[in-house]
């Protein structure tokens, strides 16, 4: 092969790249940045904290990470779907002892709750699901089960500032 009709493009700078996205006109191109999870700070938080957490790590927990919002709240791990897809997901891949919370009658997203099912934990997931659901009162009436919603808690909402201190 001849090498001289090959592309200038060498090392790990994506310019050239670039370049020719803008002189082809092409609108629609993977990101040059590379895609490895653990160079996203979020993602490596949720991975900190899980091996923090849980003895036994398995592929299942790690990829559980990229999807929800996660919450550590004493020993419980809370994740919080962000859309009907993701709800699906965590509704999917629930352990069976894990509980699952939504708000009914309205946009809500799924939680799950791991870890020891105390009072102040199960308060804590309700009020998560409140909060990211489309319910927008004072008091929420959220449903939850191990596996069917045949509970029900009646909370009230957080503010954004206590959200954020259970982020993990």
């Amino acid at each position: 092969m001849d090498k001289q009709v090959l592309l200038d493009i060498t090392g790990r700078s994506r310019k050239r790249q670039l370049e020719l996205v803008k002189q082809f006109n092409i609108e629609n191109y993977p990101c040059a940045g590379g895609g490895c999870l653990l160079t996203d700070r979020e993602f490596a938080n949720k991975l900190r904290d899980l091996f923090e957490h849980k003895k036994r790590v398995t592929l299942k927990d790690v990829n559980s990470l990229k999807v929800g919002r996660h919450f550590r709240f004493e020993e419980n791990k809370i994740i919080v779907g962000r859309n009907e897809t993701e709800n699906g997901i965590l509704f999917r891949n629930k352990h069976k002892t894990d509980y699952y919370f939504e708000v009914p009658k309205c946009g809500s997203p799924t939680t799950i709750l791991k870890g020891p099912k105390t009072k102040q934990a199960i308060e804590k997931a309700a009020t998560l699901t409140a909060f990211h659901s489309d319910k927008k009162e004072n008091e929420v009436t959220v449903t939850f089960g191990q596996n069917k919603l045949d509970k029900t808690i009646t909370i009230a909402s957080l503010n954004p500032s206590d959200v954020n201190a259970l982020r993990i």
